[in-house]
């Protein structure tokens, strides 16, 4: 049987919930929600798999699941449960404790407990992902230098090229890459500025995604779509706790499509997830990334940007410090303060640098007037 999606998997659970009566059925129910075989299931409850110590009130499977129905406290049975001879013997992955009201679950492998209304199963269904393939992923982010950061996404590009044939071969799939791209870099900074959770955007991907990248375009989709909902009762319950952004860079156009991913596109968005994007300048990240989609000026990525101190010893005296002057001396004064707004909206900026590497330069002659239009 193929691996279920996330989305399946939600949709599998999902009438688990808000039963008026909870019995043992519910255990064989929730293994065949996360795609377990139904000979398997069916082995379990006629008895002939299940190897739990008291079968008249446990169900066990190794490597799976140790489940208890309990009249007591169902979370001062799980303590007492987990260290069991009989758990670790047959490496248990869940223990779960329910008497039918409460459900306390604990995750052997990551050491995680988790108790809720056992009618609200379809609310914390993420947390029992690894019985469909998908494992709880927790990354450590290390640091990197701003031309590693665009090498790594760089590698993340040419995956999507081979993954998508054609797609920056016509200007929608382009103008969509594009999105995308811009989309992805301000999830990366996001979880390392604390307008996501630490590290939220790239443990969601690790966990609720299937490691073949498969299902990967379509939980992301979903992501964006929640990222500009503002209600957080309209969203999926899995990314319920992503904020919302304002500004519709999120906003889902239908003429916007999220690329197919492979493992390997997969792989290298999660690694570019691991690099702290808040020590990596986005000042100069854009040029270099214009480097990166140019197969051929890698080699010379280095020499494809100008530093941030070099920039400011020519810009500073051409008129930042003038600015910086004037906005300190006008800070008590509200007239002073607009009219330095004004002079600043009327500054003309275009880059030399710009005009080489595009076509723009071959325009100048034609032009000049619309070259500093399209610069600006």
């Amino acid at each position: 049987m193929a691996r279920l999606s996330l989305k399946a998997v939600e949709e599998r659970v999902a009438p688990l919930a808000s039963r008026e009566e909870y019995d043992r059925e519910f255990i064989f129910d929730l293994l065949l929600a996360y795609g377990k075989p139904q000979g398997n299931v069916t082995r379990l409850r006629n008895g002939s798999l299940n190897v739990a110590v008291d079968p008249s009130t446990e169900v066990a499977q190794k490597n799976v699941v140790y489940f208890k129905e309990t009249t007591s406290d169902p979370l001062e049975v799980i303590e007492d449960l987990k260290s069991t001879p009989a758990v670790v013997r047959f490496s248990t992955r869940f223990v779960i404790v329910t008497d039918y009201v409460e459900l306390v679950a604990h995750d052997i492998k990551t050491n995680e407990t988790i108790g809720f209304p056992i009618r609200e199963i379809d609310q914390h269904f993420t947390f029992f992902l690894p019985w469909a393939g998908m494992e709880k992923a927790q990354y450590v982010a290390e640091s990197h230098a701003d031309v590693k950061a665009a090498e790594r996404m760089g590698k993340l590009f040419d995956e999507l090229l081979q993954a998508n044939p054609g797609i920056f071969d016509d200007e929608r799939g382009r103008h969509s890459l594009n999105i995308f791209f811009t989309r992805l870099l301000f999830c990366f900074f996001a979880e390392d500025t604390g307008i996501f959770g630490d590290n939220q955007f790239t443990t969601a991907i690790g966990s609720q995604t299937q490691s073949d990248g498969s299902d990967l375009a379509e939980f992301l989709t979903d992501l964006f779509k929640a990222l500009d909902t503002e209600n957080a009762a309209d969203k999926p319950k899995h990314l319920a706790d992503f904020p919302y952004v304002n500004g519709r860079l999120f906003t889902v156009k239908d003429d916007q499509v999220v690329p197919r991913f492979t493992k390997q596109a997969r792989d290298e968005l999660i690694a570019s997830g691991t690099l702290i994007w808040r020590d990596i300048n986005p000042d100069i990240f854009g040029s270099m990334f214009q480097a990166i989609v140019t197969p051929g000026k890698r080699s010379d990525l280095g020499q494809h940007y100008t530093s941030v101190p070099n920039i400011l010893k020519t810009i500073e005296p051409l008129f930042l410090d003038d600015l910086k002057t004037e906005l300190n001396e006008a800070q008590n004064s509200e007239r002073r303060l607009m009219r330095l707004l004004d002079r600043i909206t009327d500054i003309n900026v275009f880059d030399p640098a710009f005009m080489r590497k595009s076509d723009v330069s071959r325009d100048i002659e034609r032009d000049p007037l619309e070259l500093f239009g399209r610069a600006a």
